[in-house]
């Protein structure tokens, strides 16, 4: 058996980091011993103490070294809840867990951040790999609060072996009901085991409902606490999930009517959020509105290897799985950049929508083949959207700006949009070459040179189209991975 025990303490925003560390200690020492202790989400500086959250960060070591000597002093696993973490320039609200001997075994990062009135997105860096770790008591899978709603993740951690899924949380009152909801069924869904440990009280952002709960594989209530502060402890067998899997196969049993096809969830302002089939993809190249700029522009590339186009504008299609939002993508190669662009998308509402895109390519193999080099890397877009009718009267004033890395000061790329063909005539020219039923096709619209005239290789980009008219602006930002240096 495996002694397990939530830590739900009081929310308090800006308290001090002793007096958090103080009631860490207090508390498991009320409790007595346990295998495994759970904290929950930013139990430091606080939730909701957004103006901290910077000056939290610095404590990031002395926050792991403080909790590494808990883990280490009572021999016991400790799920750190989560704290926050900088790492180069960008911060991340990070799930930690230590083993028995206080040696971190485990940092999640997490992947969604939370809207709605909070400022989460706004501060924060979204997390990109799910994390799965070996313990002495089972193979556990970590989340953080906002996560609980997106059933994707922990089907991942479950295929990754996951049997008892850790979760820290900072969980509103008003939304109790969904709390308890969303815990049975990540239980249920993929017979595992749920521990999650919650804040409690009045914030300066609102009340946290508690009930830190721990569930069983078959989605029954082992233990649950109450809306005050303390501890809810129980006993439990992890080998209960290999017996529920065996038992009652669900997982095995999982059939795919069909393979879907490329599918992206966009943000749109004030309206639910638009779920846009991929069709097609083209990605548009050489459409500045000056032919004697886009002439020179073709002669600088020559300069760089890459051999001019046989007619202009140009068109590539590419997979139509290569578009993504995601937060970082994978590159096999050190010369490999992004270009800020504005991207088409026409949905079957009739509608059309504005991204900030980047068709970030690879330089080196751009020089052999620029097709191939298109198919080489993901095709990054914004999460959020705007209806193009929205911003088609003003569309000239719009400005398209990059950075990399992402958190520079100093801009990469800046023209304003009437640098480049305007969207109409840029579907004129797609619909008299692909066609006029253009559903489901995204349609990159090109970019312009850098500042500096050249490329610039870096680990994260930043493309945005800013609005000056409403202020708003669409931002495309990613993390650069080269596979090639994982192994290095």
């Amino acid at each position: 058996m495996t002694r397990v025990t939530l830590l739900q303490m009081a929310a308090q925003d800006g308290r001090p980091l002793e007096e958090s560390f103080a009631e860490v200690t207090r508390l498991i020492d009320q409790v007595g011993e346990a295998d495994l202790y759970l904290l929950p989400e930013l139990w430091t500086p606080g939730y909701f103490a957004f103006d901290d959250y910077s000056r939290a960060a610095d404590d990031f070591e002395a926050v792991i070294n403080s909790l590494s000597e808990v883990a280490r002093t009572t021999g016991a696993y400790l799920h750190g809840g989560s704290i926050l973490h900088e790492r180069d320039g960008e911060l991340f609200n990070c799930s930690v867990l230590f083993d028995r001997t206080g040696r971190l075994i485990a940092q999640y990062r997490k992947i969604h951040l939370f809207g709605y009135g909070s400022r989460e997105q706004e501060l924060l860096t979204p997390g990109e790999t799910p994390v799965v770790v070996d313990t002495d008591f089972g193979r556990v899978g970590l989340a953080v609060c906002y996560d609980l709603r997106f059933p994707e993740l922990f089907r991942t951690l479950a295929d990754r072996g996951a049997e008892v899924f850790l979760v820290a949380s900072a969980w509103p009152h008003p939304r109790v009901e969904a709390w308890n909801t969303l815990l049975r069924a990540r239980a249920i869904e993929n017979q595992a085991f749920m521990l999650a440990t919650n804040g409690v009280g009045v914030a300066s952002g609102g009340v946290l409902c508690g009930r830190s709960t721990i569930v069983d594989p078959w989605g029954v209530t082992v233990a649950s606490a109450g809306d005050t502060a303390g501890t809810v402890s129980a006993d439990i067998e992890v080998s209960e999930v290999e017996e529920a899997r065996t038992s009652f196969p669900a997982l095995a049993d999982r059939r795919l009517l069909s393979e879907p096809k490329p599918t992206l969830l966009l943000e749109r302002t004030d309206e639910p959020p638009l779920r846009f089939e991929i069709e097609q993809v083209l990605l548009a190249g050489y459409t500045g509105r000056d032919e004697v700029a886009v002439r020179r522009y073709i002669e600088k590339l020559e300069e760089e290897g890459i051999p001019a186009p046989d007619e202009v504008p140009v068109f590539f299609t590419v997979g139509s799985g290569l578009v993504t939002t995601m937060p970082s993508v994978d590159v096999a190669g050190a010369e490999t950049c992004g270009e800020v662009e504005f991207v088409l998308l026409i949905a079957g509402d009739g509608e059309i929508y504005i991204a900030a895109g980047s068709d970030h390519t690879d330089r080196d193999l751009e020089r052999v083949s620029i097709p191939a080099a298109k198919q080489a890397c993901p095709k990054l877009i914004s999460r959020r959207v705007w209806r193009y009718a929205d911003v088609r009267e003003h569309w000239d004033a719009l400005i398209l700006r990059s950075y990399t890395p992402a958190n520079s000061e100093d801009a990469y790329q800046q023209e304003g949009a009437d640098a480049l063909l305007h969207p109409d005539d840029l579907l004129t020219l797609v619909r008299d070459k692909f066609g006029s039923d253009l559903v489901g096709t995204v349609i990159f619209g090109g970019s312009f040179s850098s500042i500096s005239g050249g490329f610039t290789f870096a680990h994260s980009f930043k493309g945005e189209i800013y609005d000056p008219v409403t202020g708003d602006s669409l931002v495309a930002r990613y993390q650069i991975v080269n596979v090639l240096e994982k192994g290095a």
